[in-house]
Parts: C-alpha cells; structure tokens; sequence
C-alpha cells in the first residue's frame, strides 16, 4: 500500500501533538469528594482535576457574590465553557456582552479576552470547564499563594504567566 503524504503528515501532526497521557478512565465526584480551595478570595471546588481526565479537561464550581467576578483575562493554551446554576451574570467574551442567568451557557476560545460578573442580587453559581484541563492547577496554584500569605500582584502575575494566563492593562 502506498503512503499518501497528507494522511502521513496528519498522522505525524496527531501523534506528535498528543501529551503523554495515563489511559481515561471513568469518574465520578461527588460533592463531598471535591477539593475545596479559595483563590482570589472566592469559594471554588475542583469537581474534575486535570489529572482524574487525562488531561482532557478540568471541571469547577465556583460562588460569586454580588458583584464578584475576574477582570478581563485571556487563556493561551484553553478554551472554557461556563454553565451558570444560579444568579444572573454579565458575561462578556470578546465583542459580545450579554446578561446569562441559570441554564445559560458561554464558550470562550483561547486567545479570547472575557470576563463575567455577578449582576445580581444574591450569590451566583456557575460551572467551569477548561479545556485542555490546566485551570484547577492555575486556582490550587492562587489559592496557595493566598492561603501563605504571599498574594502579592507580582506573584500572582508570575503565577498566571506559568499557567498562560494573562491579564490585560486596563485603559
């Protein structure tokens, strides 16, 4: 049979892409299960670590109060999806801004600037997913730093470029 170069680079492209993974394995997580940490002063629980996916994704949820939420912020090597559970959130993924309360849902591809915010009247509940997996490390990593004492801008800047985080100066 003869190798037909495209489908050889393809496959060269696709093994060679693919991280060194352990072989999936089911999971399930019970609320009891998740790692509790509070990065950035919010409530966070790491439902599916990076590891528990094979790299596959993370999975969080996360409480906001009212008028909580992260400034813009843009992940390099992830895309995420947010599910919002409870409250009413602005969400603004690139140009489009839109006001998503429960049931609604946000993908945000990497390289693209967003940010969301509590806009309503009690605590908000949402679901993150990153993919790659990666964003739990990123948390646990802030949480950490808080939970040390050693949460200052310049360490949370490192920290975020170590995970592809960056967030851009405001005007």
């Amino acid at each position: 049979m003869r190798d037909i170069p495209a489908l050889a680079y393809r496959e060269e492209l696709e093994t060679s892409s693919m991280d060194v993974r352990t072989p999936l394995q089911p999971a399930v997580v019970t609320p009891k299960q998740a790692l509790s940490i509070k990065p950035f002063g919010l409530d966070m629980d790491v439902l599916l670590t990076t590891e528990a996916t094979g790299g596959a994704t993370s999975v969080i949820v996360a409480w906001h109060k009212p008028g909580e939420g992260p400034p813009d912020h843009v992940h390099f090597k992830q895309e995420e999806i947010l599910f919002i559970i409870e409250g009413y959130y602005e969400v603004t993924v690139g140009d489009e801004n839109a006001k998503a309360g429960p049931g609604s849902i946000a993908f945000i591809p990497r390289n693209v600037v967003h940010r969301f915010k509590n806009v309503g009247g009690v605590t908000g509940r949402m679901l993150g997913w990153s993919l790659p997996g990666g964003q739990d490390h990123y948390l646990k990593a802030i949480s950490e730093l808080a939970a040390a004492r050693g949460f200052t801008s310049e360490k949370v800047i490192e920290i975020s470029k170590t995970f592809d985080t960056h967030f851009p100066v405001q005007p």
